[in-house]
């Protein structure tokens, strides 16, 4: 995996982005306090409550789908995104030049909220590595980590539609339309 690729991934029910780890700290560069040692930065976007928690009960998710709540931005740096995947897991590979993967860059660094002094502000970890900040948006039925990070692939210059795009099926068959495949696991 080369350094002017941008990564899509399928995990579960939720959806990621993955970057070169310098691409998003040259948006962000307080994140280099975080993730020290890392090739990539795998991004995801969701519930305050739910996404993240170490306990999920059903009615915390039915909870962040149906009243407008806060939201997190999740991150995980890694050297080897295969081994960030699940059993359920799909990995998409897609080449971008500098400025397009710049623009995706942009794209996570205005969701995250920053404190009064400018600051991003921790929420929490988890024991698998993930670390959690504050972001901005409303997290919604309407507006869940699907819609994200189909915004964040129409960034990156796909052709599909973010405000469609509800279910990690939906974006994986956007990122199909587009020509791109699964990465062989």
């Amino acid at each position: 995996m080369s350094d002017d690729q941008l990564h899509f991934i399928r995990d579960g029910i939720h959806t990621h982005l993955a970057l070169p780890a310098e691409a998003l700290f040259a948006a962000v560069p307080e994140l280099r306090d975080y993730f020290s040692d890392c090739r990539w930065i795998r991004v995801g976007w969701g519930d305050y409550r739910y996404y993240g928690a170490e306990h999920q009960p059903a009615w915390l998710a039915l909870r962040a789908l149906f009243l407008p709540t806060s939201a997190v931005v999740g991150l995980l740096g890694t050297n080897d995104l295969p081994d960030t995947l699940s059993d359920r897991g799909s990995l998409y590979s897609i080449a971008i030049n500098a400025s397009i993967m710049e623009s995706v860059a942009l794209f996570i660094s205005r969701h995250f909220k920053l404190d009064k002094c400018d600051q991003l502000t921790k929420v929490r970890d988890r024991t698998c590595g993930t670390q959690y900040f504050k972001s901005r948006g409303t997290y919604l039925i309407l507006n869940t980590c699907n819609n994200w990070t189909s915004h964040g692939l129409s960034s990156a210059g796909l052709n599909l539609r973010p405000l469609f795009n509800f279910f990690p099926g939906q974006v994986e068959r956007s990122v199909r339309k587009n020509g791109y495949l699964p990465l062989p696991l």
